[in-house]
């Protein structure tokens, strides 16, 4: 009886480790995103056009790790922050590196898309410097980018919220009617 209580003491206190630091992931992420790769060392985007395929598809998850400048060579792939010309507004996108150089102290990042080994690669029309670099291509997860768009729009988050309710009442109803047949089975024993 010690033992069973000692494991289920050491499942609630794993459950509760590991609810605490999606917690601490999702707040770094929800309040300062910037910062989630340099404290947990890695950090996922979906990937919403096509500008890598056939590498990386429209749709699939990227997770990137930090960036370190003095090992990044020409070809990696990166993720970082620009502000696109088309809309003018800031976005996160990934791309190859095409050229790292040294201007005036600076260093200078400039980025292409995927090109077949035939076609010459151009360089993207923004100019990188390193804190604008998110992080370093880790991995990618084939479509998984849909779900996390998803679970990003209102309707995903209501979604997630009404799901952890009912998971949440369906859990302790299934607690609370544990101990009345748990009674039931050591009656039953008696007689």
């Amino acid at each position: 009886m010690k033992n069973e209580a000692l494991k289920e003491n050491i499942k609630l206190i794993g459950s509760m480790i590991i609810i605490g630091i999606l917690l601490l992931y999702i707040t770094f992420q929800l309040f300062i995103p910037d910062m989630t790769v340099r404290v947990f060392g890695f950090k996922p985007y979906g990937v919403l056009t096509q500008s890598m395929e056939p590498v990386i598809d429209r749709g699939d998850l990227v997770v990137v790790r930090q960036f370190e400048l003095d090992d990044a060579e020409v070809g990696d792939i990166i993720t970082f922050r620009t502000v696109l010309p088309e809309t003018g507004t800031e976005e996160i996108v990934t791309h190859y590196i095409y050229s790292i150089t040294e201007t005036g102290g600076n260093t200078v990042i400039k980025t292409n898309r995927y090109f077949d080994e035939d076609d010459t690669p151009f360089a993207d029309t923004w100019i990188l410097t390193e804190d604008q670099v998110v992080g370093a291509y880790w991995f990618h997860i084939p479509y998984l980018g849909y779900i996390t768009q998803f679970v990003r729009s209102p309707f995903g988050i209501a979604a997630v919220i009404v799901n952890i309710g009912v998971i949440t009442a369906i859990v302790i109803l299934i607690k609370k009617g544990k101990p009345e047949e748990q009674q039931k089975v050591e009656d039953t024993k008696e007689e």
